[in-house]
């Protein structure tokens, strides 16, 4: 069942990648902990990747994502791999298990967060708590908001009753003004 967090913020090193997600997740987190490794860096937290498109309306090739790392504050990027600020939101979260998974787990969170009066309002997040080649286990966050309700529209009432208001509003024919020619005639 899904439930409403805050997602924390935490400053992350990331590497973007273009293309399927499930290749450019291995490719990225590849190249990001070759990178870390590189320059004596601990990850401070699970890897985490962000998903900038839908997969039904974008073509895989196209895709784009961020995949990282909780870092120290005081890290700082270099060559492919940049540092950000993320998190600080409020998220709709909900856990799936296994490749099979992924799919039903974001048509739940996004169908159960619209049911509960809430859209989304940024990129979804994975934070993966198993490493390859375990089962993937993770936790998808969507980012949200409240949808406000609009105030019903106001209706006018009438001080007066109708028949007052209807009197008031038909007009006497003017008098009509009687020239010397229309006398003659």
């Amino acid at each position: 069942m899904p439930e409403i967090k805050q997602f924390p913020e935490m400053r992350v090193a990331y590497v973007t990648m273009i293309g399927p997600y499930g290749e450019s997740t291995e490719q990225g987190f590849g190249k990001l902990f070759a990178w870390l490794d590189a320059n004596r860096l601990e990850p401070l937290g699970a890897p985490i990747g962000i998903f900038y498109d839908d997969p039904s309306k974008v073509a895989p090739e196209k895709m784009r994502s961020d995949l990282c790392v909780p870092v120290a504050p005081d890290a700082q990027g270099s060559g492919e791999v940049q540092v950000k600020e993320i998190g600080g939101v409020k998220v709709a979260t909900i856990m799936y298990q296994g490749d099979q998974n992924i799919g039903p787990a974001y048509n739940e969170v996004y169908n159960w967060l619209r049911a509960q009066g809430y859209r989304d309002s940024g990129a979804p997040m994975e934070t993966y708590f198993t490493q390859p080649p375990e089962e993937i286990r993770a936790e998808v966050a969507v980012p949200i908001e409240k949808l406000e309700l609009l105030p019903a529209p106001k209706t006018r009432v009438a001080k007066e009753p109708a028949r007052k208001l209807a009197k008031r509003v038909v007009k006497k024919p003017a008098k009509r003004k009687v020239t010397k020619r229309a006398k003659k005639k």
